[in-house]
């Protein structure tokens, strides 16, 4: 009897096991409109109603219905390279090229959608990107442990990389990767006076500490003082359905 005539199928049994333990995410069936363009890199959002923020945290909307008219969104955030096209004396790694951009302020990010011919996203259009319509906590719907597949977390991965963690949108890097700026100012029932108007929101980025990292739910409301720039904030951008000059 041969010893290893079992192992090509328990070989085959770890491949597949391996290979369903990232689903692929269900995307949501869009129908773009006859007037409106959608640029390759960016996710035409159709108007209508989501859910938005959490009963589990009240410094979010607590799990409402929103409702948004159409918009495009970036699939992906901002590259180094891209970034440099608008800021030529920001450096970076060839190698490095379609990493996140980073060390950006609030007002470097805005400045930079507008030379594109783009925008900020809002806090809500950022989450309904994220989230879809049935108000999941994680894009990818189904939890799997973060970090994964030789992702620490502590450092950026290509903006394109991911295909099992997409939002059902088809957007990359909403719950990993880099935090990102969005146009709204941080603010909640209850907030002190004094605190209100002083960050901007901060969204989809990864929960650190100096022991551990993870994956930030759909939901969750960061902020930082829109002044600042870090290695770990970084950006994407979004526009109007109806418009099509870019840059």
């Amino acid at each position: 009897m041969n010893p290893h005539a079992g192992r090509p199928l328990f070989f085959l049994l770890i491949v597949l096991l391996s290979a369903c333990s990232e689903p692929a995410v269900e995307q949501i069936a869009v129908t773009v409109p006859e007037n409106v363009t959608v640029p390759p890199d960016m996710a035409y959002i159709p108007a209508g109603n989501f859910i938005m923020g959490s009963p589990k945290d009240g410094r979010t909307p607590g799990g409402k219905t929103v409702r948004l008219p159409a918009y495009l969104i970036d699939r992906h955030e901002t590259t180094r390279r891209q970034y440099h096209a608008f800021k030529a004396d920001y450096t970076y790694s060839p190698k490095k090229a379609n990493y996140p951009a980073s060390h950006v302020t609030y007002h470097d990010a805005d400045a930079y959608c507008r030379f594109r011919g783009k925008r900020l996203p809002t806090e809500a259009e950022w989450e309904k990107a994220a989230r879809g319509t049935d108000g999941r906590k994680w894009p990818w719907r189904i939890f799997f442990q973060h970090p994964n597949n030789g992702f620490s977390g502590f450092i950026p991965e290509p903006v394109d990389k991911r295909d099992g963690w997409v939002s059902p949108y088809g957007v990359y890097g909403m719950g990993y990767n880099v935090w990102e700026w969005v146009a709204d100012w941080y603010d909640y029932d209850g907030m002190p006076a004094e605190r209100r108007k002083k960050f901007k929101v901060i969204r989809g980025g990864l929960t650190q500490t100096h022991l551990s990292v993870g994956a930030s739910p759909t939901w969750f409301r960061n902020y930082m003082e829109p002044d600042k720039r870090f290695n770990f904030i970084g950006l994407r951008c979004a526009m109007d359905a109806g418009k099509t000059e870019l840059k």
